[in-house]
């Protein structure tokens, strides 16, 4: 039934669409969306630890936005300046000076601190969709559909005085086609963002499994070479130290309280412990859309690092190790085909998550934005 272009639905079609979601109407759907671009991003962080982390990566463009900066859509223009910065590409392109190049597969879309800034945006939206940070605006947001999310996002956020941005409207259909053909738009926008780091944290652990194998050679040099100098570690070996140790607590509950070899020296055989240690990096990281899987869990554990993981400079750093255990190991976890694989599927969940929940507010929250400019 329809009345002035609007559809309107019986009682009982009403309970049955808001048992599956909080959005009865398509109307409804861009009201939620208008809730979030417009939440306070005090409420969206929800504490000091995000807030910090964020800050870390994207906070060099916080100050430009000043009070933009206290509404999520304004919030979402930190992730748009972290992009045009990485993107070197376009400026050369101006420039007339730019040598094309095919892209590296083994490195990242952005840099680094833009991809995990836009990781740790989707943990803390997936946190409030669990309903651990229990903000309600967003909640339930992120109970609607996939399709009606990405219907509403196309209504509100590609029209200015009711004109169409044909552009970016053409853009934006060009990859919500393509996401859908990899992700049910029945789904809840929470299902379609735990599949979204599923994907990413499987890819990721490639090069977590890396990173692991090579802090386990780096702390084990370290101690030989204190060991056989006869010398307590200086201040900042041991904050090094300290690092390492935590770092691999982060891998599982059963590493917690372990004593590694820099603080005990009664292990006889500092190699085959830390060859042992190697082989104890996890292979089953946390689901992130479980309710068993606290708000906050995954934090950093899941960043990817600044480490160039071109296959060629692995294994030079392989070759570099004198120790021929933890050498082989490295390089039998050395797979171009995996790697590029795994980088590909990174970028995508990145790019993906800024589409989602970054590049349509841009517009939305564009004349609050503007105006706090001025």
């Amino acid at each position: 039934m329809t009345k002035e272009n609007r559809t309107l639905f019986t009682l009982e079609e009403r309970l049955k669409m808001a048992a599956e979601s909080q959005a009865a109407s398509p109307e409804a759907a861009a009201r939620l969306v208008q809730l979030l671009d417009s939440v306070c991003t005090a409420y969206f962080f929800c504490g000091s630890d995000d807030k910090n982390i964020m800050e870390a990566l994207t906070g060099e463009f916080w100050e430009c936005l000043e009070e933009g900066l206290l509404h999520y859509g304004g919030f979402c223009h930190s992730f748009r300046m972290a992009v045009e910065h990485d993107d070197g590409i376009l400026r050369s392109l101006s420039s007339g000076t730019l040598i094309l190049e095919p892209p590296d597969p083994y490195r990242s879309v952005w840099s680094v601190r833009t991809n995990n800034a836009l990781v740790l945006l989707g943990l803390i939206l997936l946190d409030h969709a669990k309903g651990g940070m229990r903000y309600r605006n967003i909640y339930h947001c992120m109970r609607m559909s996939l399709k009606q999310y990405l219907d509403a996002l196309v209504d509100l956020s590609f029209q200015e005085d009711g004109t169409l941005d044909e552009d970016r409207a053409e853009s934006f259909r060009i990859w919500r086609e393509t996401f859908l053909k990899d992700n049910d738009g029945a789904w809840s926008l929470k299902e379609a963002l735990a599949q979204i780091l599923r994907r990413y944290i499987a890819a990721w652990q490639e090069f977590g499994h890396l990173d692991h194998i090579l802090r386990c050679m780096g702390a084990l040099s370290c101690y030989l070479e204190q060991e056989e100098a006869g010398r307590t570690l200086p201040q900042e070996e041991e904050d090094r130290v300290r690092r390492f140790r935590e770092a691999l607590c982060r891998y599982g509950s059963d590493l917690e309280g372990w004593e590694l070899v820099e603080q005990d020296k009664r292990y006889l055989d500092p190699r085959g412990y830390y060859f042992s240690l190697a082989y104890e990096y996890p292979e089953d990281v946390p689901d992130p859309g479980s309710k068993n899987v606290a708000p906050r869990t995954l934090r950093s554990q899941i960043f990817l690092s600044e480490r160039d993981y071109s296959p060629d400079v692995l294994r030079k750093l392989a070759g570099k190790s004198p120790f021929q255990d933890l050498r082989e190991l490295l390089e039998v976890n050395i797979s171009e085909e995996r790697l590029a694989c795994a980088m590909g599927e990174i970028n995508m969940a990145v790019m993906n998550l800024y589409m989602l929940f970054v590049e349509p507010y841009l517009r939305m929250g564009e004349y609050h934005y503007e105006r706090h400019l001025e």
